[in-house]
């Protein structure tokens, strides 16, 4: 199978590379390396630098191989960007979204759309599921949801195809964790209190998430890239472990033997994220690893 990945060279772009390079698939990398980094990429893949929002540079890269599969994961990531970056935020995943379903439309391409649990917002009612809403606060209050409200609007484009013929399906991976993760400034929260000293924990820390580990996750993609008969379905791949972040700072503490201190919230940080599972009865995916386990493999 040929299969182009966008955004293979970040943290689960270049996980979903190497397992699909380890069955015999056939891949090619599309990155800018904003954030991303050729060392993440295994060498058996082809790798292509472009800007996603660029038709270009598509054009360039499907030239000389016409995909079987798109995986979309390309985005501006990184929660504390999403408030200061708002423009690119925006421009880079709906741009690039619009033009990821174009090529595939072009040529027959199956399409795995990545979408998020922040596609909801800070919607309070849990389990999220298909049909939770998606609620936004005011755009003056903060641009944090810029990165949210953009990947529900992917998610609008996606199903608007999927009614013109398109195979797509959406995967929404919940607070994924796990080798290569970014622990900056604009890192996600188990790499940075993985690496901080001593570990700040935002706000009051009650804000509950559901880490999954990678491995777990990468198992769901590899179904949403195979089976048949998921067109226009979207999946929650997520652990329903809840955790607070507080507790989690506790349990990486304990780890590390580090402190731990309290810092400002985060704006628009929703205060839970739980995923409803029961649309992964179709596919038979539910994460196994627990976080104490992929917490012990991180050491």
């Amino acid at each position: 199978m040929r299969v182009l990945v966008t955004g293979g060279a970040g943290f689960l772009g270049s996980h979903l590379t190497d397992a699909l390079l380890g069955r015999g698939d056939e891949v090619v990398v599309f990155d800018d390396l904003s954030r991303g980094s050729v060392e993440q990429i295994d060498n058996r893949a082809k790798f292509e630098q472009g800007d996603v929002r660029l038709e270009s540079d598509w054009e360039r890269i499907c030239s000389d191989f016409v995909p079987d599969v798109i995986h979309h994961l390309a985005a501006v990531n990184g929660t504390r960007r999403f408030h200061n970056e708002a423009d690119l935020v925006v421009d880079v995943n709906i741009n690039g979204t619009r033009n990821a379903l174009a090529m595939a439309k072009r040529f027959a391409a199956r399409l795995v759309f990545y979408s998020s649990p922040e596609s909801f917002g800070e919607q309070e009612s849990m389990p999220l599921s298909n049909d939770s809403n998606s609620l936004f606060t005011p755009a003056h209050l903060h641009q944090r949801h810029s990165y949210g409200s953009s990947k529900h609007i992917g998610e609008l484009l996606c199903q608007f195809e999927v009614r013109n013929g398109l195979d797509v399906r959406i995967a929404r991976p919940f607070n994924a964790y796990g080798p290569r993760l970014h622990g900056n400034a604009d890192g996600q929260v188990v790499a940075m209190m993985m690496q901080a000293n001593p570990i700040v924990v935002h706000g009051n820390g009650q804000q509950t998430r559901s880490l999954t580990w990678v491995g777990d996750i990468i198992d769901g993609l590899l179904i949403l890239t195979d089976k048949d008969e998921l067109n226009g379905q979207a999946f929650n791949l997520g652990s329903t472990e809840e955790v607070t972040m507080l507790e989690l700072a506790q349990r990486i503490s304990n780890l590390r033997g580090v402190e731990i201190v309290f810092g400002e919230p985060n704006l628009g940080d929703s205060k839970r994220r739980l995923p409803d599972l029961s649309m992964n009865e179709s596919i038979s995916w539910k994460a196994t690893t627990t976080l104490q386990e992929g917490l012990a493999q991180l050491r």
